[in-house]
């Protein structure tokens, strides 16, 4: 899944590449970090939790099952998005991001369930709830993120934060 995601030695097919061609079709700043101080806490959560799980070692099934559930729920909504930014006027390389997750996702998560979970819950059959745990969490955060961006969206306003305002509480 990792090497997928870095291009499988490729620098120009890693996923942060092809993600930056989007950006820039957007007419975004592709500066890393650049949006950070304006990216509501719901939205840096859904990263913080996966590299907590990562950082501890006791966290190990829970990283499993979050990132299973990801991979799992992640092909359908790059489809739409793909489909999005065509109608929007994308051209192909505007949209490989996308594209791309809509094949690979649909091996990783084959990959990420029974490889990596169901192999993990076989040998270590008292850790199952910790697979459980993690992908649902990964559910959590996307329903509360999702919730989020809608509220905004319904109140016409950006989920973006305006830097002198406090952060609104969803």
């Amino acid at each position: 899944i990792q090497t997928d995601e870095y291009g499988c030695g490729r620098p120009q097919r890693m996923h942060a590449e092809l993600f930056r061609a989007t950006i820039r079709w957007l007419k975004l700043d592709d500066e890393y970090g650049h949006y950070v101080p304006v990216v509501p806490a719901v939205t840096l959560a859904i990263s913080n939790l996966m590299s907590t799980f990562g950082l501890h070692r006791r966290w190990l099934g829970a990283l499993l099952g979050h990132l299973a559930a990801l991979e799992i729920t992640s092909t359908q909504p790059n489809r739409r998005y793909s489909i999005g930014a065509r109608r929007l006027g994308a051209d192909e390389r505007a949209r490989w991001y996308f594209d791309e997750h809509v094949e690979a996702d649909a091996v990783h998560e084959q990959l990420a369930a029974h490889d990596l979970c169901g192999n993990f819950a076989i040998q270590q059959p008292d850790k199952v709830s910790d697979i459980l745990f993690g992908a649902a969490c990964c559910l959590a955060l996307d329903r509360i993120f999702a919730d989020y961006v809608l509220l905004r969206w319904r109140a016409g306003q950006s989920s973006l934060l305006s830097l002198d305002q406090p952060e609104p509480v969803p």
